[in-house]
């Protein structure tokens, strides 16, 4: 039996959060050479759907936060991160809808 213990940074009190905070955005996005680095903070109910086109290789880019909430700090191709945004994208919707 495994016990998970809840992160305690809180999401505002990292470097990630900071920025996203001060540009007011909910995603940060950097393309450079083909690839894309991916910042962003999200419930770990999107963070499992963004997860799914990494087919396992996240090791470090996903990091738990309190309040139920990933961050994320992944470099991914560009064809990778299309698919992760789209992901994303998805299950806010999904989310929406549900309420």
């Amino acid at each position: 039996m495994r016990t998970a213990t809840a992160s305690r940074i809180d999401h505002k009190d990292t470097s990630i959060g900071r920025e996203l905070a001060r540009r007011g955005v909910d995603v940060l996005l950097d393309i450079e050479d083909g690839n894309a680095l991916i910042r962003c903070q999200v419930s770990s109910a999107i963070a499992t759907a963004m997860l799914a086109p990494l087919g396992g290789d996240a090791l470090g880019q996903f990091r738990p936060l309190a309040g139920n909430l990933v961050e994320v700090d992944a470099i991914v191709t560009l064809a990778v991160a299309q698919k992760m945004l789209a992901a994303r994208t998805e299950a806010l919707v999904g989310a929406v809808c549900l309420h």
